[in-house]
């Protein structure tokens, strides 16, 4: 009896303690589409509806403990940011009769560039551009054992078929919608082969699903596609917003790709990575290019700077010149304070208190603040 009056003791001063304590509330906003958001939304979080973060990041573009960490919270949630912020006001006030503008997200790993650039995909979505979006281009470049080929149409350059065919699936999610509403169609025929040919008029998805099912023409269908939005662009159909994450790979000296005959090839003669650099030319209207560098995209002999121009050398930056730098900076002691309250409105933080510690552990760094919160 004694030890069951004790044991009610400690669980009623326990409940009284937690009581006593008042959980965090973090600062939201209300404005669900990112076009509303203005400098009173700087540093509050705002939520993305299931649908929306399914349209848009199902197949790539989050990172993953950020997927991992909505799934534990059941929604979500980003902050807004003045990186972000400053890009859909430029895009907002764009004139795009001019040349796509060029932008490029850059700084410290974790500094949070990734959750940057899905605020402006979801402003993208949201105002009916066409998302050319490459969530991650080391995927292309360093994972797993892929079937490397020569290209049968562009000399000297290999294919990664089964990856451009998932590229394909990823874009036809993103957009396919978009695409059926805007009804755009080929300019002229395609030949694939002698019994394989697509014909001027066909729609864009019937287009892409044929690269989808055949693999072997992916990289090319790739290439083509983007021809063919870059001239609707251009003749005022549609707009396009050209998002690369980790763009710095394309300049990287080496890659894990080998062909069949075993031959090493770099980022530069793969099809895919030409493409992608064709995609960075403004050499069309009606869209704008929002590019993203990271020491992570780098090889590990590379990762000493965090600045565009140890990252992609003077190959790349002659490359994309003339861009708008953009800095995105670790958090601001506002953001840093609503961050700590919404990880503790979620119970992701169980132990209130230490935020001075944290602030020096993290560097205030979203991405390490994030998985050392997950820790305590």
């Amino acid at each position: 009896m004694k030890a069951y009056r004790r044991v009610c003791n400690y669980a009623t001063a326990a409940v009284k303690q937690e009581a006593q304590y008042q959980i965090p509330t973090a600062s939201r906003t209300d404005k669900k589409n990112p076009a509303d958001h203005d400098s009173h939304d700087l540093s509050k979080f705002y939520t993305i509806d299931a649908k929306t973060v399914s349209s848009i990041f199902y197949t790539g573009g989050l990172p993953k403990p950020f997927v991992e960490q909505t799934t534990v919270f059941a929604e979500t949630a980003l902050m807004v940011r003045n990186p972000a912020l400053e890009i859909i006001h430029s895009l907002k006030s764009a004139d795009y009769h001019k040349p796509a503008r060029r932008y490029l997200l850059y700084g410290q790993t974790g500094s949070g560039k990734s959750l940057s650039l899905a605020h402006i995909l979801h402003y993208a979505y949201s105002s009916k551009f066409i998302l050319y979006h490459i969530p991650y281009v080391p995927i292309w470049l360093k994972y797993g054992r892929k079937e490397v080929n020569w290209s049968p149409t562009k000399n000297g350059l290999a294919d990664v078929p089964l990856i451009a065919a998932q590229w394909l699936k990823h874009f036809k999610h993103q957009n396919g919608a978009l695409l059926d509403e805007l009804n755009l169609t080929t300019s002229q025929d395609y030949i694939w082969s002698i019994r394989e040919t697509t014909p001027k008029g066909t729609t864009l998805n019937e287009f892409i699903s044929h690269g989808i099912n055949r693999a072997k023409f992916a990289c090319d269908c790739m290439d083509y596609l983007l021809n063919e939005l870059k001239a609707h662009c251009s003749n005022n159909k549609c707009k396009m917003l050209v998002a690369i994450d980790g763009f710095n790979a394309f300049f990287n000296e080496k890659t894990d790709l080998k062909t069949e005959d075993r031959v090493k090839v770099t980022p530069q003669q793969v099809s895919m990575v030409q493409t992608g650099l064709s995609a960075v030319l403004s050499d069309w209207n009606n869209g704008a290019i929002v590019m993203v560098t990271s020491p992570r995209a780098a090889l590990n002999t590379r990762r000493e700077s965090h600045l565009p121009i140890y990252l992609i050398g003077r190959q790349g930056f002659e490359h994309i010149d003339p861009f708008i730098p953009v800095l995105v900076p670790e958090l601001s002691t506002i953001e840093f304070n609503n961050m700590l309250d919404y990880y503790e409105e979620k119970r992701w933080l169980q132990k209130p208190g230490g935020r001075k510690e944290l602030e020096f552990l993290t560097s205030k760094l979203p991405a390490d603040l994030m998985l050392r919160c997950a820790s305590l």
